[in-house]
C-alpha cells in the first residue's frame, strides 16, 4: 500500500512539473560535483537529502526523496569524497556504499611510549595511560609478535578510522613496523662488529641500539658513527654510558628531565648504561629508519667516545685522553673563550 502511495505521489509530481521528462531530468541530469560530505550516525534519508540540497548538489530534494523511498535506498554513516560529473541518483547511491571517517595521527621518530600515549589520548583513540598499560600486556605483545611496544611502533603519519580503538591504532603502527623493518633482517649478513658485540643478533637488540642512536644525534652522517661507538664499547666490555638511557630510566620512575645532574647517573635501573654493562633491556624510543640502518650497518671505525662539539654535532675519539681534550674544548666553547 505504501509503495503504491509513493508511486502515485511521483506521478502527481511528474504531472505537475511537466510530466515524466521533468522527473527523469531531476533525477538523472549530471552536474559537476566536488564535495566532502559526512552522513552522521542515525541520520535519515530525508535529512541527508535536505543537506545535499543545501550544498547545492540536489536541485529538487522532494523528487529525490520520493525516488529514494520508492527504491528503498539506505544511506550509510561515514565520510565521503564525492567528485565528478554525477546525477542526484548517483550521489545518493554513493552514500549507500559506506565510507569510514578517517583521523590522522603521527608517531614522530625518537618519540617514546609516554609521548605516543599523549598523542593518541589527545586524538581521542586512547584514554590517558592506556598505551602504557597495553605496553605491559604480554598477551597483546604475543599477538603483535613483538617483544616490546617501545621501539616497535613505526614512526609515520597514519590515517585510520576515527572510531578505531586504542588497540587497533597500536596494531596499525606495529604492522607498519613489520612491513618496513622485518625485510631488513631477512638475509641480513651482520658486519663483524655487530656479531662480536651482540653475539646473538635479534631485532630487539638491534632496535635497542638504534633507539640510542636516534636519541644521541639528529645528524644523518653521525648515526653510523654513534652505532659504532656503542658496538665498540660492548666488544671491549665497557659500559655504554649514554645519557638518553638515564633520561629514560628516570622517566620510567616518573621523573622528566632533559639535562642530567651527576647524581642522576646513579639512578638504579637496568636502563642506566652508566650503572650497568650491556644494552638496556628494551629500546628507549621508536627509532627512525636511518637509525635502524645505522644499527644494522655501523661505520667501520674504532671510536670509543664522542662529545658534543657545540655546533649541533659531535667530535669522536678513539682514546680517553683525546676525549678529555674534546671535552675541554667544548667547555671553552661554552664559556665563549
Amino acid at each position: 500500500m505504501k509503495r503504491l502511495l509513493i508511486t502515485l505521489l511521483l506521478l502527481v509530481i511528474a504531472a505537475a512539473g511537466g510530466g515524466f521528462y521533468f522527473v527523469k531530468r531531476e533525477l538523472t541530469e549530471k552536474k559537476p560535483v566536488s564535495l566532502h560530505f559526512e552522513v552522521k550516525r542515525g541520520e535519515s534519508l530525508k535529512e541527508v537529502i535536505k543537506r545535499l540540497s543545501e550544498e547545492g548538489v540536489v536541485g529538487n530534494p522532494e523528487v529525490l526523496y520520493l525516488w529514494g523511498r520508492f527504491k528503498k535506498v539506505k544511506v550509510k554513516s561515514g565520510c565521503y569524497r564525492i567528485e565528478g560529473e554525477l546525477s542526484p541518483v548517483e550521489i545518493l547511491r554513493e552514500l549507500g556504499k559506506g565510507s569510514p571517517c578517517l583521523k590522522e595521527f603521527t608517531i614522530l621518530p625518537g618519540s617514546n611510549i609516554f609521548e605516543v600515549d599523549k598523542v593518541l589520548s589527545e586524538k581521542g583513540f586512547c584514554r590517558k595511560g592506556e598505551v602504557l598499560k597495553l605496553a605491559g600486556n604480554k598477551e597483546l605483545l604475543r599477538e603483535l609478535k613483538v617483544p616490546s611496544l617501545e621501539g616497535f611502533l613505526y614512526p609515520d603519519t597514519y590515517l585510520v578510522n576515527r572510531e578505531s580503538s586504542c588497540r587497533q591504532v597500536i596494531k596499525v603502527a606495529v604492522e607498519r613496523f613489520h612491513r618496513v623493518v622485518d625485510p631488513l633482517f631477512k638475509n641480513y649478513n651482520p658486519p663483524p662488529k655487530v656479531k662480536k658485540a651482540l653475539k646473538e643478533i635479534t631485532p630487539l637488540k638491534v632496535i635497542t641500539v638504534a633507539s640510542i642512536v636516534e636519541k644521541e644525534t639528529g645528524v644523518e652522517k653521525e648515526r653510523p658513527l654513534i652505532a659504532a661507538v656503542i658496538y665498540n664499547r660492548l666488544i671491549r666490555g665497557m659500559k655504554v654510558q649514554c645519557d638518553p638511557t638515564v633520561i629514560y630510566a628516570l622517566r620510567l620512575k616518573g621523573v622528566e628531565k632533559e639535562r642530567l645532574l651527576y647524581k642522576d647517573l646513579k639512578v638504579d635501573s637496568p636502563y642506566n648504561t652508566y650503572l650497568y654493562k650491556g644494552l638496556p633491556p628494551a629500546p628507549i624510543c621508536n627509532p627512525s629508519p636511518a637509525s635502524i640502518k645505522a644499527a644494522l650497518y655501523p661505520a667501520d671505525v674504532n671510536y670509543l667516545y664522542f662529545v658534543a662539539n657545540g655546533k649541533g654535532g659531535h667530535n669522536f675519539s678513539e682514546s680517553y685522553n683525546q676525549h678529555l681534550k674534546e671535552v675541554r674544548k667544548l667547555r671553552r666553547c661554552q664559556r665563549g673563550s
